[in-house]
């Protein structure tokens, strides 16, 4: 048999000859630790930077320890203004073409150069290697405009229009046209599900579910969990109108040349929607298999509602990656932790003793690091930013081949600790999960929000038609699950220094409605994440405003 992908024997070429590049890659990473710091100083030298630093001079990477102080974002700002203002040559020989903008955990917007150098060489080829292995581990002989659900990234209808001085801004999950070669080209790149855009990010996704109704997805992937999790809502709360499209012809009741009358497969859904309770993802798609998508950290708490929407698809592991560089790439089904991607930027680690802090320590290769070691990783890349003190914490978790596995945790300092209890999101998750389990519930959706008062406390919305069987003792029961997974909470609950756990309910819908109102005000669609732990009580403040607080307090709920 020919093995044909997309109706190009190039593509498939390219995707599983880049996916053996990262095993070999694995195999000998000093190898392509050399190469890529190669690569970097060729762009770097003959720079303002470059010669800001004398890296004329730099041989090693010893030399380049010595010559680049560790940076933190702010640090770079005033290269990333001249390079606004037109300059060439600042950080790189390779001439930026735009920014990528990015807003971090502080909310200040990021522009990080891209430059075609940067996405030919290394992000192109990583997502070629990213998605072989979804291709092999499919086992496909064949795959089409038709074989992925992508939410990954978008392709605009037009091309950017904002701007951060003489160049265009967008996100790194937008991309407008290809630049051929080693650029990322799926075979759905023109499909008509895939350039289809509605008036908001929920109606364009039931839009692309009706296009793709019936079609042999076997993927579903996002680099946001909680993408998915609307996918698998806006099925089922829309089901009624999704299957009268189907039987009708239709798109939202309008006739379209694309569609015609489908009462089989109408009827087929229908008698899914009585047997099982409401319409769900496999429904549509039958053959689906993968549900592709980060799983590490807090996007790890997403998985009962995965399984709830498509039970019999495999979760599996997206790269981890950020606007900033690629850090780990899957090369096989591992649930959580990607190997490093050696191939991709010149990784440096520091070790960490408390989390909690944004302190750290010596720097130790990466053959040196200790299975279940926390370290704080120092990036350079192509783009850039060189030394580049991500602020992230990863676990090391094993190693694939001679390159460590890697377990993204949490950004450094990112707890909550009004007096010195220092929650983390996965102490919320397996608090509020626990809880919910001990009631013979389903998982809700919520998030934990931080309330000062006299004394401090925390607040945990949930969903109205989360609560299952009522909230009745809800707030009690997660305060001593909490107290379970963090004596430091325990100790201050016990002490009074802590007040008790409160839970607020809200109207069904209302995380997807914060969530478009993000996105409204700007965000990228694919990069909105949900956070189950809060820096502040905003996000309490804005169901309120919205109406969707039921403002059920503590008293009215145990």
């Amino acid at each position: 048999m020919t093995t044909r992908i997309g109706g190009s024997a190039s593509f498939y070429v390219r995707a599983m000859g880049a996916l053996q590049t990262q095993k070999l890659a694995c195999a000998d990473p000093d190898y392509a630790q050399s190469r890529v710091f190669s690569d970097l100083l060729s762009q770097v030298r003959d720079t303002a930077f470059g010669r800001e630093h004398s890296l004329r001079y730099v041989r090693t990477t010893e030399d380049w320890r010595d010559a680049v102080p560790v940076r933190e974002y702010s640090e770079f700002t005033p290269y990333i203004d001249r390079i606004a203002a037109g300059e060439d040559a600042v950080l790189t020989r390779s001439r930026p073409y735009g920014f990528l903008k990015t807003s971090g955990t502080s909310g200040v917007p990021k522009y990080v150069p891209t430059t075609e150098h940067w996405r030919r060489a290394y992000r192109g080829p990583a997502l070629y290697a990213q998605w072989g292995l979804y291709f092999h581990l499919l086992n496909l002989a064949e795959v089409d405009q038709n074989t992925a659900f992508d939410m990954s990234w978008e392709r605009p209808l037009e091309p950017p229009t904002a701007v951060h001085g003489a160049l265009p801004v967008f996100s790194i999950t937008q991309r407008h046209e290809s630049l051929g070669g080693a650029d990322w080209t799926p075979p759905w790149y023109g499909a008509p599900w895939f350039r289809a855009h509605a008036s908001t990010a929920e109606e364009t996704l039931y839009v692309r579910a009706r296009y793709l109704a019936g079609q042999g997805v076997r993927m579903v992937v996002s680099v946001n969990p909680s993408k998915i999790v609307l996918l698998g809502e806006v099925v089922r709360t829309r089901a009624e109108q999704l299957i009268r499209d189907i039987r009708n012809g239709t798109c939202l009741d309008i006739a379209h040349p694309q569609f015609g009358p489908d009462p089989a497969l109408a009827q087929r859904l229908e008698a899914a929607c009585a047997r099982d309770g409401g319409l769900r993802i496999d429904h549509l798609w039958p053959r689906l298999e993968f549900l592709v998508c980060w799983t590490s950290a807090s996007a790890k708490l997403y998985a009962p509602w995965l399984r709830s929407i498509a039970p019999g698809a495999t979760i599996i592991p997206f790269s981890t990656t950020g606007t900033e560089g690629i850090v780990t790439l899957p090369i096989d089904a591992e649930a959580a932790s990607g190997a490093l991607a050696v191939n991709q930027g010149f990784y440096e680690f520091a070790q960490v003793d408390d989390a909690a802090s944004s302190d750290y320590g010596d720097f130790v290769p990466f053959d040196d690091l200790e299975v279940g070691g926390t370290y704080r990783l120092i990036m350079s890349q192509a783009n850039g930013l060189y030394r580049y003190d991500t602020g992230d914490l990863y676990r090391v978790s094993g190693w694939a081949g001679r390159t460590p596995r890697i377990e993204f945790l949490s950004r450094a300092g990112n707890v909550s600790s009004f007096t010195g209890e220092k929650l983390t999101e996965d102490d919320i998750g397996s608090a509020v999960l626990r809880a919910f389990a001990r009631r013979g519930e389903p998982a809700p959706m919520y998030t934990a929000v931080p309330v000062w008062g006299e004394p401090p406390g925390y607040v945990v919305v949930v969903e109205e038609s989360s609560a299952g069987g009522g909230a009745h003792g809800l707030a009690d029961g997660i305060d001593r699950e909490l107290q379970g997974v963090n004596i430091e909470y325990r100790e201050k609950r016990e002490t009074g220094r802590l007040r008790a756990l409160e839970v607020e309910l809200v109207r069904t819908g209302a995380f997807e409605r914060e969530l478009a109102a993000r996105v409204a005000r700007g965000a990228s669609p694919a990069q909105v994440k949900h956070h189950w732990l809060q820096r502040d009580d905003a996000v309490l403040a804005a169901f309120r405003e919205r109406g969707d607080s039921l403002q059920l307090e503590l008293g009215a709920l145990r």
